[in-house]
């Protein structure tokens, strides 16, 4: 009977390892495995508003209307999949003079996957963005913040900076007071803020981020109470 409770008690230390090691590579603030670009310097009160998973219409038309009047500067981090299906707003978020990332070509799970399935998602999206925009990106955000082994070795290999994020108003499940609200209680100098302008790769029906938008104006003002400034996150790189 002792020797079984031994068994019993490697066997839950060894699947609270491995929940461990699944969860060091998720979190998007842990750099157990590899850097991560997760906030900027707190000199210069500079904060990084950032959108993921688009393009998705009429969401990022609207969020480009309130930047463009309210002159804010943001990263979009947009998936190779949604670039081919709105290439139009891909153009227009790089006219007005946004920065645009990698987010990968279909929004997987990176986990188990391997180094050639994420290159190949890698690649997909950085051919797309630049048969639009004539640039490839040097900046890669991996969907859900989940990283996997060799996913370091494939960013080298392309030149790119892998980014997370400090902040998040969670408005993927939250509603327009919640997504203010907890965006600015976690706001700070050098603070990168993930919101989303679509849904993943879902087609257009499946994708609803009118709360986003809405709450955009009121984020922004919070952001300037705070005297805080916008810049793209390549200017924490700098």
């Amino acid at each position: 009977m002792a020797h079984l409770w031994v068994i019993i008690a490697c066997i839950v230390c060894l699947v609270a390892l491995g929940g461990l090691y699944v969860y060091a590579w998720s979190e998007p603030t842990w750099q157990t495995f590899g850097p991560a670009l997760v906030r900027g310097p707190a000199a210069g009160r500079r904060v990084a508003l950032t959108f993921d998973d688009g393009p998705a219409s009429p969401f990022t038309e609207q969020i480009l209307d309130i930047l463009r009047n309210r002159k804010v500067t943001a990263t979009f981090f947009v998936c190779g999949e949604n670039v081919e299906r709105y290439p139009e707003i891909l153009r227009r978020i790089h006219a007005e003079g946004h920065e645009i990332g990698n987010h990968a070509y279909s929004h997987p799970f990176f986990y188990f996957r391997s180094r050639p399935f994420m290159a190949a998602e890698i690649d997909r999206t950085q051919e797309a963005i630049e048969g639009i925009t004539g640039r490839r990106p040097t900046l890669f955000r991996p969907p859900f913040g989940v990283r996997w082994l060799g996913i370091y070795a494939v960013l080298r290999e392309r030149g790119l900076r892998l980014v997370t994020w400090s902040d998040t108003g969670y408005d993927w499940k939250c509603g327009t007071e919640d997504i203010v609200r907890k965006t600015l209680k976690g706001l700070s100098p050098g603070s990168i803020i993930l919101l989303h302008d679509g849904r993943r790769t879902y087609p257009p029906g499946g994708v609803d981020q009118s709360c986003t938008v809405s709450a955009l104006p009121a984020i922004i003002d919070g952001v300037v109470r705070a005297g805080l400034a916008f810049v793209p996150v390549s200017e924490f790189l700098r």
